[in-house]
């Protein structure tokens, strides 16, 4: 090693003007949260955001401005979050500045990403609100964790509706129905995450339109998709058409018009 005096003056001034731009860079916010999908969380709002909304899944991302394998990850983070706007919650969490929320969630390094069951527990000692955490271990890819986190939404909360079924799914309970007639054999994500927002609110169904004509044509159906709402305690003749854009948050407003509690639209 050389001591100070034997480096020229002109490679001191190289020196300082790297380590200024290496702190530049190590400073530089990683996610602009006014241009993004994702939520910024904190200490402040994580338990009222996160924690106390049961009617949503929510990924949350743990990391440091100045880490490497963060900055790698970001991008794919943030489309991810973009492709599942409205269908799942992103979140991230500078886990510097939130140390308290990092601490809670076990978190020794980053990035750490960890998904948020919507059930949501209250701790009979402690009185605090508390969810499932699952940790995500698969590829930091955008489609790694776009599959993840729509292989956990529920589908228990959509029933199954086949030709000969219609009647009992109507009369079933005493919320309004919607039904869903799609074009795929499978519940889609959306629509999975439409029956968790309406969940005791609305009770939402799917059928695959082409195996139950008995359905679609009782619905006044005759193309596939189209999702049709039955007031609480009518029959299908009385069904509502939606004729807007299969879009979340298009379907979410119009469902939300018709569910219990709401004015019809």
């Amino acid at each position: 090693f050389f001591s100070a005096h034997h480096v020229s003056e002109p490679n001191r001034k190289y020196m300082r003007l790297l380590l200024a731009l290496a702190a530049a860079v190590a400073a530089e916010p990683l996610y602009d949260f006014s241009s993004s999908a994702l939520v910024e969380l904190t200490d402040d709002n994580f338990e009222t955001l996160v924690v106390g909304d049961a009617t949503s899944l929510w990924v949350v991302e743990f990391y440091a401005d100045w880490c490497g394998h963060c900055k790698q990850f970001a991008p794919g983070f943030a489309k991810a979050a973009g492709n599942l706007k409205g269908i799942v919650k992103f979140g991230a969490v500078n886990a510097e500045k939130a140390s308290k929320t990092a601490s809670l969630y076990g978190v020794n390094g980053y990035p750490t990403v960890k998904v948020l069951m919507p059930e949501v527990t209250r701790n009979p000692y402690t009185g605090k609100l508390g969810k499932v955490a699952k940790d995500y271990g698969g590829p930091r890819t955008a489609r790694g964790v776009v599959d993840y986190a729509t292989s956990l939404l529920p589908s228990e909360l959509v029933a199954a509706v086949t030709d000969g079924g219609l009647e009992s799914f109507l009369s079933e309970g005493a919320l309004p129905k919607a039904l869903l007639l799609g074009s795929k054999p499978a519940v889609s994500p959306l629509l999975k995450s439409l029956a968790l927002s309406l969940k005791g609110r609305l009770q939402l169904g799917y059928a695959h339109g082409e195996a139950a004509p008995e359905t679609a044509t009782a619905l006044r159906v005759d193309g596939f998709p189209r999702l049709a709402v039955v007031p609480a305690g009518k029959g299908a003749a009385e069904s509502i058409s939606y004729t807007g854009e299969m879009k979340a948050e298009q379907l979410l407003a119009w469902l939300t018009s018709h569910a219990g509690g709401g004015g019809g639209g």
